[in-house]
């Protein structure tokens, strides 16, 4: 959400503190709920707050609200899978994309890797969760970078598939690419230009499709929040009709 949709947030935040005959709370907690619910699209939030409506009898509270909306990723991978991205840089011709974090834990763990994979696991595991959580109680972001194995042909199908995923930003896979044709290289013929190019075209692609996802998102909202207030509207034109046979 944007400063635009305040007035619509705070019409139907409104409409929730009324249904539950409670008065809307003060400026500073109002203001709260916005910075909470701002990562949302708008009609994801009034589809969220309409169903907060239906299926409570309490004001809402940011958190009751979050309830009724997807969980938001801050992008890094879960314990296993960081482990999987791990054990890769155990391989010295292997290209890894992982996050700062992933390393820590792996300097932890690695030096018990080769004798006991399994304890490796578990002190990567828990090294790996006390580090993130670390690092989200400051509000850090996480890092992705490359760890650049021999395997030149490898490296370019890697940042490939990071810059695929969103993992890697061009900027980041053009310092990696031009180091596919040093001297100590054993693929030298590699097209440096080439390379580039179509990590370009892939970061188009990504751009696309994700546009596209977040329109589909934002189409499906909407959808559901018409959907919501329509369900209101026959609500309430329901209990007119009950009131006007109850006065006749």
């Amino acid at each position: 959400m944007n400063d635009h949709d305040k007035r619509e947030f705070m019409s139907e935040l409104n409409l929730a503190f009324e249904a539950a005959r409670q008065p809307l709370p003060s400026p500073q907690v109002l203001r709260l709920f916005f910075d909470r619910l701002a990562p949302y699209p708008l009609p994801m939030v009034l589809t969220a707050i309409g169903r907060h409506i239906d299926t409570s009898e309490f004001a809402p509270t940011p958190a009751s609200i979050l309830k009724h909306l997807p969980k938001m990723s801050d992008g890094r991978p879960e314990a296993d899978e960081a482990w999987a991205i791990a054990i890769r840089s155990a391989d010295e011709r292997e290209t890894v994309v992982w996050t700062q974090e992933i390393a820590e834990a792996w300097a932890i763990a690695a030096p018990v890797f080769d004798g006991d994979e399994i304890g490796a696991r578990m002190a990567f595991k828990a090294a790996y969760a006390r580090i993130v959580d670390r690092n989200r109680g400051a509000n850090l972001a996480p890092q992705w970078v490359v760890s650049q194995g021999f395997d030149a042909q490898r490296r370019i199908e890697v940042v490939e598939q990071a810059v695929r995923a969103g993992r890697l930003q061009l900027s980041h896979a053009q310092a990696v690419v031009p180091l596919l044709t040093s001297e100590s290289d054993p693929a030298p013929g590699v097209d440096v230009e080439a390379n580039l190019a179509r990590l370009k075209a892939i970061v188009a692609g990504v751009g696309s499709a994700q546009d596209r996802a977040s329109a589909e998102k934002s189409a499906r909202a909407r959808e559901d929040a018409e959907h919501t207030a329509e369900l209101k509207r026959a609500a309430a034109r329901r209990v007119a009709s009950y009131a006007a046979e109850v006065r006749a």
